[in-house]
């Protein structure tokens, strides 16, 4: 009896160490994403100091300045933000409903579905689709349709969409759409294959607003479905069979979750292409560090995901000038071997806490 005391003391005050642990690394990241936002906007092949670059946003600067900032560094900071927020809430909510830690956004082939679309588009657009955004919205409808594919195929009538089912939907559906893509780049001519190669290795190259605030919308609308979810999250992640015992609706919840995932990816996807392991790593980071409570644990990520690809995206412009570098490919080199390094560092169950 007085173990179990003891024992139930004990897990209160982690849980209050870990509450306020995970308050004060939210402020710091918070902070910090306010202060690198005007840090990696002053950053480039032309320096601009962090005054100017107030100046610019407050529309007091001279026309070169302004131009620069207004024009073209800051909707790029602010997609980069943008995406990485979404893949590091997408990535949480992928992890914790399939119980997975190896889950990722891409796990439904929404990403595969979009590089077709975005393939097809840079071989065969027109001038019907509006230019500039024809990339996008190729991409961005051909995400959306693999994600109602995938629900389709795994959808029963009895019992509803089945987790192992989504899965190998998901799988067979990314076979498809990864040999289309191969398809048209097979049948394109050398500069198509180029342009197609280069979006599908992910950058924020000729982000722009009207990027910004086409993608914001469904962004917004699957972070609102994540995050009104996330008790029930964190009864499901507990098992399913005690959250239905408490009153979850576990079907409604986990279409939910999944269509809130969906529309992230999607979103993120056809700003920028495909970028890898940002949904896999943020998340395993700040849940080792505050606890598996996704309360806690989904605005950490937001601002986590959004720091670290800001600073991802602006190495990737500075560090080989003139050229730039893929954002994908900094974020594989990164991700892949501090990936290895949890699976080799980590002793213990990190769904426990």
């Amino acid at each position: 009896m007085q173990r179990d005391v003891h024992s139930a003391e004990e897990a209160k005050y982690l849980d209050r160490r870990r509450r306020r642990r995970g308050v004060t690394i939210a402020l710091l990241l918070l902070v910090a994403v306010i202060a690198m936002f005007f840090v990696c906007i002053s950053l480039g092949s032309t320096r601009i100091p962090v005054h100017d670059v107030w100046e610019a946003l407050m529309g007091r600067a001279d026309w070169g300045t302004d131009w620069i900032v207004n024009d073209f560094r800051a909707p790029r900071v602010v997609g980069a933000a943008m995406v990485g927020a979404a893949l590091s809430l997408g990535g949480m909510a992928m992890q914790a409903l399939f119980k997975n830690p190896m889950a990722s956004p891409s796990v439904l082939g929404i990403s595969s579905g979009a590089s077709f679309g975005a393939a097809f588009y840079l071989a065969y657009g027109t001038s019907v689709v509006v230019s500039g955004l024809g990339t996008v919205f190729c991409a961005f409808g051909m995400a959306m349709m693999t994600m109602i594919l995938v629900y389709g195929l795994a959808y029963r009538r009895v019992g509803g969409v089945q987790t192992t089912m989504l899965l190998l939907a998901g799988m067979a559906v990314s076979a498809l759409f990864s040999g289309l893509t191969s398809t048209v780049e097979f049948f394109s001519d050398e500069e198509t294959v180029t342009a197609i190669v280069f979006w599908m290795l992910g950058s924020f190259d000729g982000c722009g607003w009207s990027d910004v605030w086409m993608m914001m919308v469904p962004i917004i609308a699957g972070s609102v479905l994540i995050m009104i979810n996330l008790r029930e999250l964190n009864l499901m992640t507990a098992g399913e069979s005690k959250a239905r015992a408490l009153g979850v609706n576990v079907r409604n919840v986990r279409l939910m979750l999944l269509v809130g995932s969906s529309l992230l990816v999607a979103a993120s996807v056809s700003i920028c292409g495909v970028i890898s392991f940002v949904g896999l790593i943020i998340p395993h980071i700040f849940r080792s560090l505050i606890g598996p409570d996704h309360r806690k644990l989904a605005p950490v990520c937001l601002l986590g995901g959004a720091l670290f690809l800001m600073l991802v995206d602006t190495f990737a412009r500075c560090a080989m000038p003139p050229y730039e570098l893929p954002v994908g490919v900094v974020t594989s080199i990164i991700g892949a071997p501090f990936f290895l390094w949890i699976l080799r560092s980590r002793k213990t169950e990190i769904w426990r806490g």
